[in-house]
């Protein structure tokens, strides 16, 4: 569930800016190897379930004023997005930028868990120039899961947000994609990771944003909204679409939906990698506990004490991890003594039952977590790739069955792998790819943002 590197080549040499914050742990790709053969099974006797409450449950208020202030950063032009593309995946497959891209810094209003005001900040894409006079449609983008507390998709040269320019702002798509609650400036103090409401309801009130500054900057929109983003960016488009289609059908004309590589059964995640142990699956030990922990600030009832679900001396810090200061790495957690290398490491016992019971109170704000429990009305793509060792492709195949199950009619999905004219783009044979974070941080999103893009402007 990581940031994605647009440039796999230079994943090496690429300052951070350039989220190459996810890509460093494939730094524990050789130690995985190393260790995996001297590893041996944990202990899985169950303890007894914990009785949860309701899970907490939040909306977005009503339609209103929702910006607080807009600065202009960098201005990209088709040249520069043209670059941009050419050091991706998605080099010759893209076509030429269309629009210069106006990236606007914002901050806005909106609600935290249980609904108490507080802001947010984002970036806003104004497409312009000569070729690309508008009406233009409105983009809400999601983006992947990082560990640095200050990251700003507005701050120049990041790879994420300039990708994203690139593939879809300089087509002619106004895109509003938001930092989240409890990074950049928002003045939260923890982000509360894969919690599905709170993700949704930040990005309605900054496509509310969005609206007021295309309307004060004279910038007409043409009234159709998508949704889209990449990795945890997937599952909050996802929720996005859930929350809009309960409850703001109106506000909201969403004409078509594409998530790409999310972790949308969150149930089904976290069982897979207790299945996987000793190792896990690849990430394990930093988004599980990232999602555990976020999860219980919203509802305290899924532990009583740190312990009850992580080994010591993990136990002792684990509340604080995440997201961490400016430059913070799985690999420096993991020298620092905070994070393990494997899975069973980490878990107790009594967190293993409690994801195995479904009576459990983290079983259950799982499963409240998994926007997957709607049949969506507009037209659905989920792309993804499916050998990829970070977000499983049964994600994206469970959403498609469960979708089906409920009835859904306009739901399709998109393997990159098997995708004619992709192939050869999708292999590092120097990494097993079992390890390779950089088949889904870097070489998948170009791809599926391709597929998306096409899904899009064929509404």
């Amino acid at each position: 569930m990581q940031t994605m590197n647009p440039h796999p080549q230079a994943a090496a040499d690429a300052p951070r800016t350039t989220a190459a914050t996810a890509i460093r742990t494939g730094a524990t790709a050789a130690a995985l190897l190393m260790v995996l053969a001297a590893c041996g099974s944990s202990d899985d006797t169950p303890a007894p379930a914990i009785e949860p409450p309701p899970p907490a449950v939040v909306a977005p208020p009503p339609a209103a004023t929702q910006l607080k202030s807009a600065t202009d950063r960098d201005l990209l032009t088709t040249t520069a997005l043209d670059a941009i593309v050419a050091g991706s995946n998605g080099q010759g497959l893209a076509g030429a930028a269309r629009c210069s891209v106006q990236m606007v810094e914002v901050v806005h209003a909106t609600i935290a868990p249980g609904g108490s005001a507080t802001e947010a900040s984002g970036v806003v894409m104004l497409p312009g120039g000569p070729s690309c006079p508008g009406p233009y449609p409105l983009v809400s983008y999601s983006r992947g899961t990082d560990l640095d507390r200050d990251r700003a998709l507005a701050t120049p040269g990041d790879g994420e947000a300039t990708l994203v320019a690139a593939l879809l702002a300089s087509q002619g798509f106004v895109v509003a994609a938001s930092d989240y609650l409890g990074y950049a400036q928002s003045p939260l103090t923890f982000h509360p990771y894969l919690h599905a409401a709170s993700e949704a309801a930040t990005n309605l009130d900054l496509l509310r944003a969005t609206r007021e500054l295309a309307t004060t900057r004279s910038i007409t929109l043409d009234g159709r909204v998508f949704l889209t983003g990449y990795s945890q960016g997937g599952h909050a488009s996802l929720a996005t679409q859930r929350m809009v289609q309960a409850q703001f059908a109106t506000e909201f004309n969403v004409v078509a939906a594409g998530h790409m590589s999310g972790p949308y059964d969150l149930s089904g995640s976290i069982a897979a990698s207790v299945d996987a142990l000793p190792l896990g699956q690849l990430g394990s030990t930093y988004y599980i506990p990232f999602a555990v922990t976020a999860l219980r600030r919203v509802d305290p009832a899924i532990y009583a004490s740190p312990s009850e679900f992580f080994q010591s001396p993990y136990d002792e810090t684990v509340e604080t991890l995440f997201p961490g200061p400016a430059e913070q790495s799985v690999t420096d957690l993991i020298s620092d003594d905070k994070l393990p290398i494997l899975f069973s490491s980490l878990i107790t016992p009594e967190f293993i039952a409690a994801v195995n019971n479904p009576a459990s109170a983290l079983a259950q704000s799982l499963k409240a977590n998994s926007p997957i429990d709607f049949a969506p009305t507009a037209p659905t793509l989920l792309c993804a790739g499916s050998r990829d060792p970070v977000v499983d492709y049964s994600n994206t195949e469970s959403a498609a069955a469960a979708f089906a199950g409920l009835g859904a009619t306009t739901v399709s999905t998109r393997d990159v792998e098997q995708v004619a004219e992709y192939s050869g783009r999708l292999r590092d044979d120097t990494i097993p790819v079992d390890f390779y974070t950089g088949y889904h941080a870097s070489l998948v999103p170009p791809l599926c943002m391709l597929q998306v893009r096409q899904w899009f402007q064929n509404r």
